[in-house]
């Protein structure tokens, strides 16, 4: 579940992003944001998952607070921007193992996540080349592989 309460983010150039958003997610909803450019959805997104700082209120993530727990927050969630850093000199298979090293999972659950994760994507196939060859849409799901 994620509660926002209050949420205001004011940028240096003293533009107001966000005015004292209040929002809770339920866990398995899928929610939305839709505005205008400059409306804060971006801003709000990026708080929420720890990349922004905010101004005032509060953000918690399953009960833990973005700002007192980032670290535990943040193994909970997982944020995939538009167009994800990769390294694009290692195969698909070789960057989703650097990153599951980095987080410490297991040989036996990493085999099992990029079976089910590469073959739902279509990716599978493709893991062999190097991420440069790939499409944006490939560059994407390798990233969400790497954050399941």
């Amino acid at each position: 579940m994620i509660e926002i309460k209050n949420l205001t983010k004011i940028y240096a150039n003293g533009k107001k992003a966000v005015d004292n958003l209040t929002l809770s997610i339920e866990s398995g909803d899928i929610y939305g944001f839709i505005g205008a450019n400059g409306a804060g959805k971006t801003s709000t997104l990026k708080s929420i998952v720890g990349i922004h700082d905010f101004d005032s209120g509060e953000i918690t993530i399953g009960g833990l607070s973005i700002k007192q727990s980032p670290l535990k927050c943040k193994q909970q969630i997982a944020y995939i921007p538009d167009t994800p850093d990769l390294y694009e000199h290692l195969t698909g298979y070789q960057f989703i193992n650097f990153i599951a090293d980095i987080y410490g999972v297991e040989i036996d659950e990493r085999k099992n996540q990029i079976q089910k994760y590469g073959d739902m994507f279509e990716m599978l196939p493709n893991l062999h080349n190097i991420i440069s060859s790939y499409s944006h849409g490939m560059k994407q799901h390798t990233a969400l592989i790497t954050e399941i």
